[in-house]
């Protein structure tokens, strides 16, 4: 993330993943945001999004010809394309179960 943060690649509201950030200080700067157009009679629109599958919705080749573009090459590209190859989940239900591979469920254009 030192990359990152040294070429200004990251918007400043990113949180995650970030030294002396996180989703905690994300929350309380949105919940700050709120409070304060509240106090000042404004209207607030909220759409809450999860992204918890988000590597399975992007071209995994795609994302790493961006790092590659954003100078995030060699061990970083490396390290994204080995965790996105060859994930599977386990899904429990009751006393049986099943594996399944996990990708990218968008066609590889």
């Amino acid at each position: 993330m030192k990359h990152a943060d040294a070429n200004s690649i990251l918007s400043n509201s990113q949180h995650g993943f970030r030294a002396r950030r996180s989703t905690e200080t994300q929350l309380i700067l949105t919940v700050n945001e709120i409070a304060k157009h509240l106090d000042q009679g404004k209207l607030v629109d909220v759409a809450i999004l999860d992204f918890t599958k988000a590597f399975d919705k992007v071209l995994h080749n795609r994302l790493i010809q961006k790092l590659n573009f954003y100078g995030m090459a060699g061990q970083i590209a490396t390290w994204v394309q080995d965790f996105l190859t060859g994930r599977s989940q386990r899904v429990v239900v009751w006393y049986g179960w099943t594996n399944c591979e996990l990708g990218s469920r968008l066609p590889d254009w």
